[in-house]
């Protein structure tokens, strides 16, 4: 899979997400629908999600955590 160097970007596209759909509709806010993506890992063992066309990697988790709901 192909990484970007700078992953922050998508880290505050995350939150914005997050925080918009728990309140109000996204869309009303200009927010973007949230993408398509396959889950996969890469060279170092971190758990990504990626675009299913490029395989481009937008969402890193080097050590995730399950959680119990």
């Amino acid at each position: 899979m192909n990484q970007k160097a700078d992953a922050s970007d998508g880290r505050m596209r995350a939150r914005t997400w997050t925080i918009a759909a728990q309140f109000y509709d996204p869309a009303d806010y200009g927010i973007p629908d949230l993408p398509e993506w396959v889950e996969g890992r890469d060279a170092e063992g971190r758990l990504v999600f990626a675009d299913p066309d490029s395989g481009e990697a937008f969402i890193r988790a080097e050590n995730p955590t399950k959680i119990r709901l």
